[in-house]
């Protein structure tokens, strides 16, 4: 984990060409735009004891320009959450240039969530008979922001790889706090991540300040697999074991939890020269 150099490439440059927006204007009670997202249903792979469903309580427009991902509990369905992707899965930055992902968030409150961002390959939407397991492994996995209500105020930035042990479920990455101290859940953050290649980069940003940087040299570089072209999603998921640190039991009381999603850009910073073209 390095100190982040100045010339690195930084959020708020005026360099940056957006490939996709949403700011989630709509009447309440609306779908996600289908040409944007994409949903996931039922109980997959790496869920926690949730399920999920695209229906207007758990994932809608607010009228308000949010995206409300809800997750609820009853005694009939237990746990039912929202998960949220893009429908594009070739997000990668290009050799010499830089890719910023971003989301203004206010995670969910209670006990037991674990609410994040994640970027996995495009191959883990083509397992094909592959186990997910085994695809999770060689897609990696970068976490553009989790927070995991057992601690609050802290949100972390992590890879996951096999070659990465340093927390558990194969991750590697550091924790920022809110300066304030109160829960992340109380009012919108704006959590990033710039990842450049030809270097090899990523570096997580709280608010537009800095806490994580990670290069090929901290994962070895068999285990920096972020490479690929990748697709986001934005997820809640209910008492989890496998996130950067253990989110406690959920308490059926704090039901419904909403998290509100207010923009997500993903912008890039073309390379100089040929591929610039």
């Amino acid at each position: 984990m390095e100190t982040i150099p100045s010339a690195a490439p930084q959020p708020t440059s005026p360099n940056w060409t957006v490939l996709f927006r949403d700011d989630f204007a709509g009447p309440a009670g609306s779908p996600v735009d289908p040409h944007k997202w994409r949903t996931v249903v039922g109980k997959p792979w790496a869920s926690g004891m949730e399920s999920y469903a695209d229906d207007s309580v758990r994932l809608s427009l607010d009228g308000q320009g949010h995206l409300a991902m809800t997750a609820t509990h009853d005694d009939a369905e237990g746990y039912v959450s929202a998960w949220v992707e893009t429908s594009r899965e070739d997000f990668r930055p290009r050799p010499g240039g830089a890719l910023r992902v971003e989301a203004r968030v206010r995670t969910a409150p209670g006990a037991g969530l674990d609410c994040a961002m994640f970027a996995w390959a495009a191959q883990m939407r083509h397992l094909g008979d592959t186990e997910p397991l085994q695809g999770w492994y060689r897609s990696g996995e970068i976490d553009v922001f989790e927070v995991v209500n057992s601690a609050p105020a802290d949100v972390y930035g992590v890879v996951h790889s096999p070659e990465c042990h340093q927390l558990p479920s194969l991750g590697l990455g550091a924790r920022a706090t809110n300066p304030d101290g109160l829960p992340l859940s109380q009012d919108f953050h704006t959590y990033s991540l710039v990842w450049t290649h030809d270097p090899d980069t990523m570096t997580w940003y709280l608010d537009g300040r800095s806490y994580l940087r990670l290069t090929p040299e901290d994962t070895t570089p068999a285990g920096w697999l972020f490479n690929q072209e990748v697709f986001f999603g934005l997820l809640i998921v209910v008492g989890s074991p496998g996130g950067p640190i253990l989110p406690g039991e959920p308490d059926p009381a704090a039901f419904p939890a909403t998290m509100l999603v207010d923009e997500v850009t993903i912008a890039e910073i073309a390379p100089a020269g040929p591929e610039a073209d």
